[in-house]
């Protein structure tokens, strides 16, 4: 994780169909309806978290983006409709950088998080030369289980992980 600072995410990836761009005060709304949604927020946590949190969270994601140029995304459609987040964020636990992806409920099952995930795996190996990145996911979460699964990353091991459902979590590594 040394030397961040040579290492940068353009302004924008660009997907099949969608558009990854650094997080904004513009995705506040996003943030907020994302986080009162406990189907959303049922495997990550942080269910009702107060907006001015939020708020404060955003901030400090967009002086971490400019200041290592890699961070907390907004997954938009082409057409412009924000459809959740995707990111590499420095994870202490595993001690490696972590991909990860939130997507809204609407959107759940249109492979939204399949793209984004792997555009932004894809440029964190290739551009960026993180190696490895890894992925934690609650295994009652068999969905985001299969994401991973399909963006080519492997099992690595199984942590302990008090903030998930089950109480630990099932990691993958992609090198």
């Amino acid at each position: 994780m040394d030397n961040d600072r040579n290492r940068r995410i353009p302004n924008m990836l660009c997907g099949n169909r969608i558009v990854l761009k650094p997080l904004s005060q513009a995705d506040l709304d996003l943030a907020d309806r994302m986080n009162q949604d406990s189907e959303t927020m049922k495997f990550v946590g942080g269910l009702g978290t107060p907006r001015s949190r939020v708020e404060e969270f955003i901030q400090k994601q967009q002086e971490q983006f400019l200041c290592r140029g890699w961070g907390w995304m907004v997954i938009e459609s082409q057409q412009g409709e924000k459809l959740g987040f995707v990111f590499l964020q420095p994870c202490s636990r595993l001690s490696e950088i972590e991909l990860g992806y939130r997507i809204c409920r609407d959107y759940w099952g249109q492979g939204y998080a399949t793209e984004s995930a792997q555009l932004l795996l894809s440029h964190g190996l290739k551009e960026l030369h993180f190696n490895p990145i890894v992925a934690a996911v609650d295994p009652l979460n068999i969905a985001s289980e299969r994401v991973l699964q399909r963006i080519g990353m492997q099992y690595w091991k199984d942590v302990d992980w008090e903030t998930t459902p089950s109480g630990f979590a099932r990691c993958y590594k992609a090198s």
